[in-house]
């Protein structure tokens, strides 16, 4: 299978869905008369990164899937500060992934990566490895995590948010 197919289409798809849900995010905080910061900057537990992280991540990943694939310098994303510059960040991204040419992404599927974390642990694996093994857990790891930093705080958020682009293939009566 085509690792564009697994990646590209897929990251777009959900991030969109996360933009809506940062809408409906601050729609939520605007009727019960608070500021939506206060959602980018909640979090699940202490020890969790908090709603903005979870945002910068998830489009860190999807970033990260296209440069490592092929060979462009590694992006430095900034933590949101406030929910426009969250939604911007998605929109940069999503831009990014509409430009990106599935030959190339499937191109990469062989090419060496290797991931050094903060911690100085160094994973070495193949572009095909990499989208499936690394990227993609942990897209859907932090889109998740914002889901639910969402839902503990209030907004009205279901599967329907989350899987909306399953629409497309509902069986009309």
């Amino acid at each position: 299978m085509s690792v564009y197919a697994i990646t590209i289409p897929c990251y777009a798809q959900m991030l969109r869905a996360l933009n809506i849900m940062l809408i409906k995010g601050e729609e939520r905080a605007s009727a019960l008369g608070f500021d939506p910061q206060n959602l980018l900057d909640a979090r699940l537990a202490p020890d969790m990164h908090k709603l903005a992280r979870q945002v910068e991540f998830a489009c860190t990943q999807a970033q990260e899937t296209i440069c490592r694939l092929t060979q462009q310098p590694l992006p430095k994303l900034d933590t949101p500060s406030n929910m426009q510059q969250a939604k911007a960040l998605i929109e940069l991204t999503l831009a990014m992934l509409a430009a990106t040419d599935r030959a190339s992404i499937d191109g990469g599927t062989d090419r060496q990566v290797s991931i050094t974390l903060a911690d100085g642990l160094i994973f070495d694996m193949t572009g095909h490895e990499f989208a499936v093994n690394w990227a993609t857990p942990q897209f859907y790891f932090h889109l998740v995590t914002a889901y639910n930093i969402l839902r503990h705080n209030g907004v009205p958020l279901g599967k329907t948010e989350y899987v909306q682009h399953m629409f497309a293939y509902l069986r009309q009566p």
